[in-house]
């Protein structure tokens, strides 16, 4: 080969020797990983059955009205609260007034009588005594002034009765409560006992119905009788925001059989609601203790991974290496796993970060919270540089 073409080899061959150069050089290693970490604890756990819930109002009334005329006034305000007996609608009782107009007539003619029949007793009386009156006529007399009086109190009567439908006239709130929307408008008119006008829910206490299985209610059954009463009185209710109410229910009402189209039976259980903030037709969860486990491993579900069937734990091990551990859960209460096999009470396992943790992996163990500080800090860090 000429000189011409060993020029033309040697810049490639020098670029190649300053590529091997720099292979020769390691690269860095990387940081540790950034997880928070859980430390197993071994505890006594209460154990939850959990129910959908159908949330009712403690009370709740359909307003009807009792006589039939156009309803002439609305008197409430839609969706606000009324008190017991506060006037909620004014129907048209023209003919009613006269029909009590002509019970107080019958009254006053009925008293008339009855006045003038006791007065020809009163006359009568010393003169049937001194025989200048047949007996007859003084019996006759007394019969009559009877027959009067028990007319009066049948006019009146019906007077009193003539007045209690003039008064159904004026719809009031039987319960005091939240009213909703009314059902009928102004002119229109209604039947007694025909159309709802508007209905009334007093949520100061709220029922629960829910139905356990045939089978959870066998399981039931088996509980010891101090397990029953706990049961049955400590029932928490989370609502649709994942917020437990702040009061715990009791149940006040078991059905008489088991469902045997559904298998379920029901149950209804009442929380106290004095702040309103649970309304009628919500759901919510119903949680139930049925049992504490003694000394159990648990820990948060987040840091239980499933794939096919199968569960795992990353564990933190010898120098902070992560270790991907099977275990067998076993039930599932208040955020935490049960951890049956496979973890041993103060065993640190890896709850945040999983989706980059891989085993081998050397991690930087956070508590609960840290990782947010641990980014914030590395920031300033590189910020400095």
């Amino acid at each position: 080969m000429g000189d011409r073409g060993l020029l033309k080899i040697a810049p490639w061959m020098a670029a190649v020797a300053l590529l091997a150069g720099c292979g020769a050089e390691a690269p860095p290693t990387p940081p540790p990983l950034p997880v928070e970490v859980f430390k197993a604890a071994a505890q006594d756990t209460p154990l939850y059955s959990e129910y959908i819930g159908d949330i009712r109002a403690g009370s709740e009334v359909a307003v009807y009205p009792r006589i039939g005329g156009v309803v002439l006034r609305r008197a409430f305000t839609e969706g606000a609260f009324v008190r017991e007996g506060q006037l909620l609608f004014e129907i048209e009782a023209r003919e009613y007034v006269s029909a009590r107009d002509m019970a107080l007539a019958n009254v006053a003619a009925a008293e008339a009588q009855a006045a003038r029949a006791g007065e020809d007793v009163a006359r009568y009386e010393p003169l049937v005594a001194a025989d200048a009156i047949a007996r007859q006529v003084y019996d006759n007399a007394v019969a009559t002034s009877k027959a009067a009086a028990a007319q009066v109190r049948a006019t009146r009567a019906a007077l009193r009765n003539a007045e209690i439908t003039l008064g159904y006239g004026q719809v009031r709130a039987p319960i005091s409560g939240r009213i909703g929307k009314s059902a009928v408008s102004v002119g229109q008119l209604v039947a007694p006992g025909q159309v709802e006008l508007a209905r009334i829910s007093n949520s100061s206490q709220i029922e629960v119905y829910f139905s356990p299985s045939e089978e959870e209610l066998l399981s039931f059954s088996r509980l010891t009788p101090q397990e029953k009463a706990e049961a049955a009185t400590g029932i928490k209710l989370v609502l649709a925001d994942g917020t437990v109410l702040p009061q715990t229910g009791t149940i006040d009402f078991a059905d008489r059989a088991v469902d045997p189209t559904t298998g379920s039976y029901r149950l209804r259980a009442i929380f106290p609601n004095p702040d309103g903030a649970v309304l009628p037709g919500q759901f919510g969860r119903v949680q139930i203790k049925v049992q504490t486990r003694k000394n159990a491993v648990v820990v948060p579900d987040r840091a239980v991974i499933e794939q096919f069937g199968a569960y795992f734990v990353m564990v933190v091990g010898k120098d902070n290496t992560a270790e991907q551990r099977p275990v067998r859960v076993g039930t599932q209460a208040a955020g935490q796993w049960i951890i049956e096999e496979g973890l041993k009470p103060g065993e640190v396992v890896i709850v945040e970060g999983l989706a980059k943790v891989r085993p081998g992996m050397v991690v930087q163990p956070l508590p609960p919270g840290g990782a947010k500080a641990y980014a914030a800090e590395a920031m300033k860090k590189a910020a400095g540089k």
